[in-house]
Order: C-alpha cells, then sequence, then structure tokens
C-alpha cells in the first residue's frame, strides 16, 4: 500500500511540474500531405502539389525542441507511379527551389517508399517532388509546416 502511495504522489508531481512548466512531448509532431500526379512548369520542375494525393503521402517531422529543429525527416510513400522506376526525391527549400534527397524506385506494380533525414534543414515550410529520369516533376506534395 505505501508504495502505492508513494508511486501515486511521485506521478502527481511530475504532472504538475509538466503542467506548470508548459511542458509538452514531441511540438508540432509529424505533418502529412498527399502526394500527387504534376507536370512541373515550363520554368519549374519544383512547383508544390495540392496535397489531395491519390498517388501516396509524404510524412515530414523536425525533432528537438519546438522552434529550434535538428534536422528535417520524413518518409515518402508513392502509389501507382510508373513500374520498376527510379525517381529522384527532392525537397523544397524556398521560391521553388528544390534539393536532391536521395531516390525512390517502384516495384512492379508502381508503388515505392523513400525516407529523407537531412541535417542541415530543420524547421519551416516543406513540399516534396518526384522527378523522373529526365529531371521532369511527376509527383509533389502540398506544403507542411514542421516546427
Amino acid at each position: 500500500m505505501r508504495r502505492v502511495i508513494i508511486a501515486a504522489a511521485a506521478t502527481a508531481l511530475g504532472v504538475t511540474t509538466a503542467i506548470a512548466t508548459g511542458a509538452s512531448a514531441g511540438g508540432n509532431g509529424a505533418q502529412l500531405s498527399g502526394l500527387s500526379q504534376q507536370s512541373g512548369s515550363t520554368t519549374s520542375q519544383c512547383v508544390q502539389g495540392s496535397g489531395a494525393g491519390t498517388n501516396g503521402f509524404v510524412m515530414l517531422n523536425a525533432p528537438g525542441q519546438p522552434g529550434n529543429a535538428s534536422k528535417l525527416i520524413g518518409e515518402v510513400s508513392l502509389k501507382r507511379g510508373t513500374p520498376n522506376t527510379t525517381y529522384m526525391v527532392e525537397v523544397s527549400v524556398g521560391n521553388q527551389n528544390c534539393m536532391p534527397e536521395g531516390t525512390l524506385t517502384t516495384n512492379g506494380v508502381g508503388n515505392g517508399n523513400a525516407h529523407i533525414a537531412d541535417p542541415t534543414l530543420g524547421s519551416g515550410s516543406f513540399y516534396v517532388v518526384l522527378t523522373d529520369s529526365t529531371g521532369n516533376e511527376a509527383f509533389a506534395s502540398g506544403p507542411v509546416s514542421v516546427n
């Protein structure tokens, strides 16, 4: 009985301290956007999508304290792309300027996944673009804000 009372008191103290200091786990947390087909434009191959994707999704997060993220991480899941194709995965860094982050290769039915881990990016608003082997924009997500 004594142990139960001590454990309950310790838990109550921890919760009270967290509430008093305004501490919360995770900050903003991961943000999701749909991935949809794109055709780019004649002047840019780094155009954001609508976010209402029917071809998979992008999930981005910026771990660390809110406002002081240590890196940008994410997952890209493409569905119904061109089978057996490799796409360049790029992240928008502002003003329709994309930075390559890796590749995504689809299987025989056009599905593929890629991981993003960029220590040079942190908090901000980002979207993901997939370009084909000729550098043309094929798919894009809508922008998400991570903190």
